[in-house]
């Protein structure tokens, strides 16, 4: 018999870590809220039943207000699983129990897996599992998925609840006056309106029709005689209660959950959490935190771009020019292959290919310190002290999220813009997400600066990313005051506790983006190098050119070339190697490195000859700004979901990497002679 397992829980419950724990995948893992935005599946393993498991995007409660919440509730509602694994936090463990009141009402049999004990034993917490039971009516299981622990126990005990036909019924978490109101009202639905959600369990349907959920009452069609119904209910309800509805069932919840914690909780040290309150008043502080993120972003930058630099650039190089080609040049020679073939698979292949290859160190650096970072907790607080900037430019802290998971590739963070619950802030923030640069334009960033700002390669780079973020605060002000304006979302966002991160998960995180980048330099970039490389080296009438100024591409490239003579870098070379970047922003490399692999003197002494340092940054600075690649241009559409929107957006990314970009130059080459 198949079954299927829905692993429930509040964002930052550590739910995915839990996931990839009983799965043994390597889904991407983030120590703060909305980093799931799909609901995954696995197979679960140590288990001889077939069990698929789905991992659903983190919901605080049944009531949703973003994508992903909408995500995990239908599948909920409409899946019907056959058991769920309800992972709460337990440090945090009242507010997570507030989803778990909510599951109650979904009459579906439930595992609860209480997350973090390492954390909350250190706190001085016992909680007594069999008590929980008691007062919940579902079996608990005490683990950490970080540790991985307790999770073997968690397998055995879903598998005993799974083939228990008995189901218990969830105890009744309102009094009894508000629980008879609830059951009247579902038998006058069941005889008045008896097409109205027949499939949805009962005591879940009541409430959510006399709470008047959005989502529900869309279903009902606007029926006048069941919203009249609903009126006169939800009026006994705040003459029983003396509070409007929504407090009331909120309120009902919140004494069930303390009463049943004051049960099963034991408090014998108040001392767990100095430490990490003393480290919090720092990293938080509303004047140093700042500075303090932007003294690591800095250190960050400087360790990989020039410390990893200087001691890998180099050595690849010699390897792919002294050795690599040298060595093929021979060995093909040898064989008495062909000129034009030893030039294709030197200057073409090896050439463009190696030339984004050249940057792997320095990225992988980068990663692992964005990794730890995300993974200590320290982004999320980053997150929070934002909301104060972010406020004063139309978004909010949780905005700042979707940006910082866009520094490793563009297409997560946008996708990411669908834990925000305020639609306009959520299509405002994709917008401004890739201006934020992600992995595949740094190599562009490093090799600029190797070239023109030797001494200076570590401000270059920060001074790009304090760009970025002047565009985002700026845009972000404009745009929510004409295109994207409206009303602001309240803020909502975990604030975990610190942890140390883990090994396994830094690793996973970095070996995934890493093997992103050499895929697509395996993929893409292998047979765009090649397609480059023929363009380069025939001309229209597919004869063999004299120069690569007679070929087709530099044809091409000088009909557009004039529009970018205002920014500083309107050779065609440039041109053509920013046409090929949209279909990945690492080809912009690749692609004039076989441009000029022609030219006298290695790459670097060739891009010395077409660029200036002040067309140098004004490039840099419309990579930086402009649209991102077609993958990213792709999400951005979908997370739009409007053409409208979507081409304003387009736009607006080209023109002010286009307005930018001629400052720049133009004031710069004005001062710099």
């Amino acid at each position: 018999m198949k079954y299927t397992i829905a692993l429930a829980g509040n964002p930052n419950s550590g739910k995915t870590t839990l996931f990839n724990c009983l799965t043994g995948s390597n889904l991407y893992v983030g120590n703060w809220p909305g980093v799931t935005v799909e609901k995954k599946e696995g197979s679960l393993k140590n288990t001889t039943k077939e069990i698929t498991l789905v991992d659903l995007p983190g919901i605080y409660s049944l009531a949703p207000y973003s994508m992903d919440e909408i995500v995990s509730r239908n599948f909920l509602l409409e899946e019907r699983p056959d058991l769920i694994i309800n992972i709460i936090d337990a440090s945090n463990i009242e507010r997570n129990l507030y989803l778990s009141t909510q599951l109650m009402e979904l009459d579906c049999p439930m595992v609860g897996a209480l997350n973090m004990m390492d954390v909350v034993k250190k706190t001085g917490v016992e909680i007594d599992i069999h008590q929980m039971e008691k007062v919940f009516g579902y079996p608990f299981v005490e683990i950490s998925a970080q540790k991985e622990t307790g999770i073997d126990e968690l397998i055995e005990l879903v598998e005993k609840v799974l083939v228990d036909e008995h189901h218990p019924a969830y105890p009744q978490i309102f009094p009894k006056e508000m629980t008879t109101l609830f059951t009247d009202f579902d038998h006058l639905v069941q005889e008045r309106y008896p097409q109205v959600l027949p499939e949805y369990p009962k005591l879940f349907r009541a409430i959510k029709l006399i709470e008047k959920d959005d989502e529900v009452l869309l279903k009902i069609h606007d029926n006048v005689d069941l919203m009249n119904d609903i009126s006169v209910v939800r009026k006994k309800i705040e003459t029983l209660t003396n509070h409007d509805v929504d407090s009331a069932i909120a309120d009902y919840r919140y004494r069930f959950i303390t009463d049943g914690i004051s049960k099963a909780t034991k408090k014998t040290n108040d001392h767990g959490w100095q430490f990490q309150d003393k480290l919090d008043k720092v990293l938080m502080n509303r004047y140093a935190a700042l500075p303090i993120f932007f003294f690591f972003m800095f250190v960050i930058y400087y360790v990989s771009i020039t410390l990893v630099g200087e001691l890998t650039i180099g050595a690849i190089e010699w390897f792919i020019n002294d050795v690599l080609i040298v060595g093929v040049a021979t060995g093909l020679a040898n064989l008495g292959a062909a000129g034009w073939i030893i030039a294709l698979i030197n200057d073409g292949i090896i050439t463009g290919v190696g030339a984004v290859l050249t940057f792997v160190p320095q990225l992988m650096v980068l990663f692992v310190f964005i990794s730890i970072l995300e993974d200590s907790g320290y982004m999320a607080r980053v997150a929070f002290i934002m909301d104060r900037i972010f406020r004063h430019f139309g978004l909010s802290g949780k905005s700042f999220i979707p940006m910082v998971v866009g520094l490793g590739c563009s297409v997560p963070g946008i996708m990411a813009t669908r834990t925000l619950e305020n639609e306009r802030e959520r299509k405002l923030t994709a917008v401004l997400t890739p201006f934020i640069s992600c992995g595949a334009k740094m190599p562009i960033y490093v090799l600029m600066a190797s070239v023109f700002f030797t001494s200076y390669q570590t401000l270059l780079v920060f001074s790009l990313y304090l760009i970025s973020l002047l565009v985002v605060f700026s845009s972000g002000f404009i745009l929510s005051k004409t295109w994207f304006k409206g009303a602001d979302s309240g803020y909502l966002l975990e604030i975990p506790p610190l942890r140390m991160p883990k090994f396994k998960n830094t690793a996973t995180q970095v070996w995934i983006r890493i093997k992103e980048f050499i895929v697509r330099a395996g993929t893409i970039i292998f047979a765009a190098s090649v397609v480059l490389w023929f363009l380069q080296n025939f001309t229209l009438t597919f004869q063999m050119v004299q120069t690569p100024d007679e070929s087709i591409l530099a044809m091409f490239g000088k009909v557009i070339a004039p529009i970018f003579v205002p920014l500083g870098f309107g050779n065609w070379v440039a041109s053509v190697a920013l046409l090929t970047g949209i279909a990945a922003k690492e080809m912009i490399i690749s692609t004039m490195s076989v441009l000029l692999s022609g030219q006298s003197g290695d790459f670097t002494t060739a891009i010395s000859q077409i660029f200036t340092p002040v067309s140098a940054y004004s490039f840099v600075i419309f990579v930086l700004l402009a649209s991102p690649c077609m993958a990213a241009i792709a999400t951005m559409k979908k997370e739009l979901g409007n053409w409208r929107d979507f081409i304003f957006a387009l736009l607006y990314q080209i023109g002010l990497a286009y307005a930018v970009s001629f400052i720049i130059f133009q004031v710069g080459s004005r001062i710099i002679i």
